[in-house]
């Protein structure tokens, strides 16, 4: 099946690979069509549609493609209007991404199209026509993101409260991204889960086996909280992210926002580049073989031959702008 994504603008690459990281996790057979400004078309089974829906962050909205038209000057609202006149729909949504297409306007295709398509009453499915690199995709929208249930567990609205600790969108791209699968039993691990926000949206997804292990009994109380107070199981414990207290080979995926503060002292470790070092010495064990970890870091705190060096492959590396004085990595590996 033919599906178009809309991508959410808020990071140039992050969204992209969350979209691919999610059918990968589920072994969800997809091919990319194209990739276009904030636009992703593929093939792939409905099955990916349903997961979207309940595992997607940074996609806005998605469905069943229609068509692709190329814009050129004139005919283009009517272009599109055939396309779709023979649908049952509540309404056009239309979008353009940036400036792409300025000649084509939202009353020449929303009314026009508006006038020709069956109306189906409040019940019925939305059209989207989105604008970008010189076409217009149109498709049929399946899914669309709910914003209010990331707020609901930002930062600021949990119990625990921390400064410095990831929104929920981030945390679930971290979870996402780690590739672990809420259609097999893994396990999922944050050794440095701080007050819980990626345990708390691998919980949101679905996750039934995840590990939050933190060396501030602080922190682990107030995860613990947190995670109460949403309904999760609480599977926090006291621990070294140096020196994972877990079998080894036992872990299927790990997400982790690490400590990236200049002045971070864990276990004796004083700087950031020894303490990622002995984090990762110590992931790899507990990892098993061709499983991955996403992880985020200070910016160039380990390079990614550093990071190759400790017996993993980089598969991705993001830069994440998060204000003037801070800029982080967010690595995805796999143990070789």
């Amino acid at each position: 099946m033919k599906l178009y994504l809309m991508l959410s603008g808020e990071h140039r690459t992050l969204p992209l690979s969350e979209a691919l990281a999610i059918a990968k996790a589920e072994g969800i057979p997809l091919k990319v069509l194209v990739h276009l400004d904030q636009v992703l078309l593929v093939d792939a089974e409905p099955t990916y549609l349903k997961l979207l829906r309940v595992r997607a962050s940074l996609v806005k909205y998605a469905g069943v493609l229609i068509d692709v038209i190329e814009i050129d000057r004139g005919g283009d609202a009517a272009k599109i209007v055939r396309a779709v006149n023979h649908l049952s729909v509540r309404d056009v949504v239309f979008k353009r991404v940036k400036e792409y297409s300025p000649r084509l306007s939202y009353e020449d295709v929303v009314s026009c199209a508006r006038r020709s398509l069956r109306r189906s009453g409040s019940g019925g499915e939305v059209i989207d026509v989105i604008l970008t690199e010189g076409v217009a995709v149109v498709g049929l929208r399946r899914f669309e993101r709910d914003l209010s249930s990331f707020r609901a567990r930002d930062p600021q609205n949990r119990p625990v409260y921390r400064p410095g600790t990831l929104t929920s969108v981030m945390s679930r791209v971290l979870v996402n991204l780690s590739r672990v699968s809420i259609l097999r039993d893994s396990v999922f691990l944050d050794p440095f889960c701080g007050i819980g926000g990626l345990l708390l949206e691998a919980c949101s997804i679905g996750v039934s086996s995840y590990l939050g292990i933190d060396i501030n009994s602080d922190y682990v109380r107030g995860a613990r909280e947190n995670l109460t107070h949403y309904g999760c199981i609480p599977s926090v414990v006291s621990g070294d992210a140096c020196s994972l207290p877990i079998a080894v080979g036992r872990v299927d995926a790990i997400g982790t926002d690490p400590p990236y503060g200049r002045m971070t002292r864990v276990s004796g470790r004083s700087s950031i580049k020894e303490l990622m070092k002995s984090f990762l010495v110590s992931a790899g064990k507990v990892l098993k073989k061709n499983s991955y970890m996403a992880f985020a870091q200070l910016k160039d705190a380990l390079s990614s031959y550093e990071v190759e060096d400790l017996g993993f492959k980089v598969i991705e590396k993001h830069r994440n702008w998060v204000h003037g004085s801070l800029t982080r990595d967010i690595y995805v590996v796999v143990k070789s």
